[in-house]
């Protein structure tokens, strides 16, 4: 069974002290090792999705490993993130704004699993909200079962108020103020170096299974 091996955390370590393009150069070949580990891990996690994700079961590409280079216009002159970043979606190219995925952030201290609706286009969030109201307990029954919400919390940002068109009274109104959520679930650094880590990861992704369905199934295709 597939493992994370700790160099993936020391080396995002050494980075926070080192984020620069000379030290990078020298320690490249060091990362292509830690990043070929980790999609062999992402793909070992994709055949165990496989098991219950029928969405993916069909998936054209393979689980995606976003790049360690940081956008220049936002670098700041730390030109690298400080994150592993692991995203296996119903779709090619991440887009998290069109549909959701499951992401798997690896960083020393804060390692978390997430699946995101997390600022979707406004058609998406017209269809959740429209479904909040007309199917209130679809949505409930999932965020409110025991399993789920020892697991997982849900957040995201909210609008202040009602949204246009809904009613400030409305019974579900902390729902329809949500401008996107997620399901969030934090690792320790010890959880995600364990030797049954994907095990673990499996099964909570199993238990957020319901949720990633009512999600994709309001997005546009």
């Amino acid at each position: 069974m597939k493992t994370i091996n700790k160099k993936a955390l020391s080396f995002l370590n050494e980075i926070k002290n080192n984020n620069n393009r000379e030290w990078f150069l020298e320690n490249k070949d060091r990362y292509l090792i830690i990043k070929k580990e980790l999609e062999a891990f992402a793909n070992q996690w994709y055949l165990k999705l496989n098991q219950f994700d029928e969405s993916i079961q069909n998936m054209e590409s393979e689980p995606y490993m976003f790049r360690i280079y940081r956008d220049a216009r936002f670098a700041k002159g730390r030109p690298y993130k400080n994150n592993h970043g692991l995203l296996i979606a119903d779709w090619w190219k991440p887009s998290m704004h069109k549909r959701a995925g499951y992401f798997l952030n690896i960083e020393p201290g804060n390692n978390f699993l997430v699946w995101w609706a997390y600022a979707p286009e406004a058609e998406w969030l017209h269809n959740m909200r429209n479904n909040i109201v007309n199917a209130p307990d679809e949505i409930k029954g999932i965020i409110s079962n025991s399993k789920f919400k020892k697991a997982f919390e849900i957040r995201g940002s909210k609008l202040k108020t009602a949204p246009r068109w809904f009613a400030k009274d409305h019974p579900e109104i902390e729902l329809l103020r949500y401008k996107g959520f997620y399901a969030l679930h934090n690792f320790t650094d010890d959880e995600v170096l364990a030797e049954d880590f994907l095990i673990h990861l499996a099964s909570l992704c199993k238990i957020l299974h319901p949720f990633d369905s009512y999600l994709n199934k309001l997005a546009k295709k």
